[in-house]
């Protein structure tokens, strides 16, 4: 298998989570998978007359890709792509290559269903997992294909750290896209205690630039505040509620969570890992959690176990791996 790497040089810190996959890939010695990569600009510009081609001659393309789909049918490597997003550039030309192509995808939300769909059928893609156990539900059911399946997002724990309980100074931390009627409610609280209470003051502006800042603030924290994209992202994400990496960054710097547990987080930890919001006293209800912080301490023990021994990026990738094996 040829797994082709993100290539592109960019300190975002949601590129060092498809990095962390594909380190775990490439660590695999029974998933004979190579790295092979192709230039950004070589792929960009191979998908741009792609794309020409589609939109302006669209039953000529249909005919077109049977045709190489024949003459392509026998031969040929496997392929693998992590997507952050439905960004098919990175795909080409490999997807046009003869043998099996598989994607791992992280945010397959609601508004591309439609256009993943397409994708997926026009190129026969082999195998597609994506992130969230019902974005696997309602792709399959739009496409009627059998590609899809759910793998969650994982964790390389060895890339994370965390600091001592008594010297976390770093009281409540809202990464990311606030949940704005729990911020509200909280914040000016906080701020009369002299909490140290971390969140996007500026609408775009990172907290943690850098994926090393991130480590280190998390490592930092005591309380970190993680809520699905469905209830802070509802015109991206649709209904769509899944567990992001974010919690399970948290759980392996020893951070507590408060905020609220996907289902199928609470399904896959056998357990709810997170001390739910109390959306009718938030104010009370942080200030009590800091005062008695301690009381705590056994279920982020337990998170960061459980976290440890099941949700690493390799428990991942052994799952994507079984699962391919089982179609050969």
């Amino acid at each position: 298998m040829k797994l082709i790497l993100n290539t592109k040089k960019n300190n975002h810190v949601s590129m060092d989570i498809a990095t962390e996959l594909e380190e775990a890939i490439l660590s695999d010695q029974n998933s004979a998978a190579i790295a092979a990569s192709l230039k950004e600009g070589a792929s960009s510009k191979t998908y741009g007359i792609w794309l020409r081609f589609e939109r302006y001659a669209p039953e000529f393309f249909k005919r077109a890709v049977a045709a190489l789909r024949v003459k392509l049918a026998t031969g040929g490597q496997d392929y693998f792509n992590v997507l952050m997003e439905p960004n098919w550039r990175k795909c080409f030309p490999h997807v046009l290559y003869p043998g099996r192509k598989s994607v791992y995808l992280f945010d397959a939300w609601s508004v591309h269903h439609e256009m993943i769909s397409e994708f997926v059928q026009t190129h026969h893609l082999s195998h597609v997992f994506v992130s969230s156990s019902q974005a696997a539900v309602m792709l399959k059911d739009m496409s009627g294909s059998a590609a899809f399946s759910w793998v969650p997002e994982g964790v390389d724990s060895s890339k994370y750290r965390y600091s001592h309980y008594d010297e976390k100074n770093i009281d409540v931390l809202e990464l990311g896209r606030k949940y704005d009627a729990y911020h509200e409610q909280i914040v000016i609280a906080l701020e009369d205690d002299g909490r140290v209470h971390l969140y996007e003051k500026t609408k775009g502006k990172l907290i943690f630039p850098t994926g090393e800042d991130l480590i280190d603030g998390l490592a930092r924290t005591k309380i970190s505040i993680c809520v699905p994209s469905n209830i802070t992202h509802p015109d991206r994400a649709g209904d769509i509620e899944t567990m992001t990496v974010r919690y399970l960054q948290s759980m392996v710097s020893k951070c507590l969570i408060v905020g609220h547990a996907p289902k199928e987080m609470v399904e896959l930890f056998g357990y709810n890992p997170v001390v739910e919001i109390d959306m009718e006293k938030p104010a009370q209800q942080i200030r009590e959690i800091l005062e008695n912080f301690t009381d705590y301490i056994p279920l982020i023990e337990k998170n960061y176990t459980e976290t440890l021994a099941h949700h690493g990026w390799s428990n991942r990738w052994q799952q994507m791996h079984a699962i391919m094996q089982s179609s050969d």
